[in-house]
């Protein structure tokens, strides 16, 4: 019983020094704060520039299926990782997560930089399983299987049969 009275007088006073983390809102006095509430919405509103430049940092990763680090990842963990570099957003972690995730975009002539496109690579057409990051002038980014992370054209004959949509997260 002496314990446990020791141990909650401890919780007690330690509770007391600790502080939750601060909060990156616009009303924030903290300069720091400030400042990464300011680079958050500047990402927001990156540049197609901005975007080629970090995936241009990420080509060569190799696959790895699950992968999530630049040893290796797979297309879902890529694409999740340039987008939050690129625009400061968190995307959910697979495919079938993300496939879910943004507005519909209809016809390929509407893609816009940054917007996520799938890919139905074993023919089932209801779940796609590859996707990769549109970068602009029918190109895309994404990480194959036998390429690793790499610049593709949308138009490339593989991927053009294997085309399953787009979606566009709002920034």
């Amino acid at each position: 019983m002496l314990r446990l009275f020791i141990l909650l007088c401890l919780l007690a006073t330690c509770s007391c020094s600790i502080r939750s983390a601060p909060r990156y809102t616009t009303d924030s006095k903290d300069s720091d704060s400030k400042s990464v509430v300011r680079e958050l919405k500047e990402r927001r509103r990156a540049s197609p520039d901005r975007l080629v430049r970090v995936v241009e940092r990420y080509l060569g990763v190799p696959y790895r299926w699950g992968g999530t680090t630049r040893a290796g990842m797979d297309c879902s963990a890529f694409v999740r990782a340039v987008f939050r570099e690129t625009y400061g957003i968190e995307l959910p972690r697979t495919v079938k997560q993300m496939y879910r995730v943004g507005r519909v975009i209809i016809q390929r002539q509407q893609l816009r930089a940054g917007d996520l496109i799938f890919f139905n690579i074993e023919d089932v057409r209801l779940n796609p399983s590859h996707m990769g990051i549109y970068l602009g002038k029918g190109r895309f980014a994404h990480v194959g299987e036998s390429t690793g992370a790499i610049i593709t054209s949308l138009n490339h004959p593989y991927f053009h049969h294997r085309y399953a949509g787009a979606r566009r997260v709002e920034r």
